[in-house]
């Protein structure tokens, strides 16, 4: 497998990009959850003890997408019933909008909501295609472009960025960034993986997730990393032929090899494509 960057490597990567430092609670919680015997009353109490933390994630756990209709009255209750790492991801996904907020006059809500349809619909494919655990694809679908709000708040041309790189129908994404930034939200989520403690596959996955060609290197990501950039930018097309107009040239780029990862034709995935259409109604 390739070697990945090194911190020693951050100036020359990020161009100015500040990462943020990972919040106590969280490392709290990781260590926990690295135990052999790791106490679900401990992460709950870790997260009970910021009261605006815990309001947040019991607001989301008792949204629809994750309460399935029952109301939780307490995080060991949603600790219970979701698990921890589900939990986990809940926390992350609040600490991290908080330390990526940017200029109020920049919203990131369509980001937010974004990303969390985006891990939706990756655990659901990834427990169709069986490629991937689907609490795994969740996570990486929630957190794989976390490096845009990061650029965001660096340099105030992303967006037009964004939309050129969208419009490659040659380069990749990554490679119109490094050009017009000197820097790619894919480098920039790597470090923030790395800094945040997320597991090493999740930090694989994004910086490679818009580098289709290493799917097809054998032995150059790992098999949990090449399942998770496929099912997401699967997911990611998914996603933008229900609700979008948008030019989008990543399906297209990725088709390939991703079809390779799952072990299916492009017509059988095509077949996946229109379930999911009927899946998101």
């Amino acid at each position: 497998m390739n070697a990945l960057p090194d911190e020693q490597l951050l100036p020359a990567l990020l161009n100015g990009v500040d990462i943020p430092p990972c919040p106590a609670v969280l490392l709290d919680i990781q260590a926990e959850l690295d135990k052999d015997d790791a106490d679900q009353r401990t992460i709950a109490r870790l997260i009970s003890k910021d009261a605006a933390l815990a309001g947040h994630v019991m607001a989301i756990a008792n949204s629809p997408a994750f309460s399935g209709g029952q109301k939780f009255g307490s995080i060991m209750q949603a600790i219970n019933v979701l698990g921890s790492r589900q939990l986990f991801n809940l926390v992350v996904s609040q600490l991290l909008k908080i330390a990526l907020a940017g200029d109020p006059d920049v919203p990131m809500d369509r980001f937010w909501e974004t990303s969390a349809q985006t891990a939706r619909l990756s655990a659901e494919l990834a427990r169709r295609l069986r490629c991937v655990r689907p609490d795994v694809a969740y996570t990486f679908g929630l957190f794989h472009d976390c490096g845009i709000p990061l650029l965001m708040k660096r340099f105030p041309n992303v967006r037009e960025v964004l939309a050129a790189a969208n419009a490659a129908e040659e380069r990749s994404f990554t490679e119109v960034e490094d050009e017009m930034l000197g820097t790619n939200h894919a480098v920039v989520g790597y470090f923030l993986a790395r800094r945040w403690r997320l597991p090493g596959y999740i930090a694989e996955a994004m910086l490679h997730h818009h580098d289709y060609k290493a799917l097809a290197e054998s032995g150059r990501l790992s098999d949990t990393a090449r399942g998770l950039i496929a099912v997401c930018v699967l997911a990611e097309h998914v996603i933008r032929l229900h609700s979008t107009n948008e030019v989008e040239n990543e399906w297209a780029k990725a088709a390939p090899t991703a079809c390779q990862v799952f072990g299916l034709s492009l017509g059988a995935v095509d077949d996946v494509i229109e379930d999911m259409l009927d899946w998101l109604g």
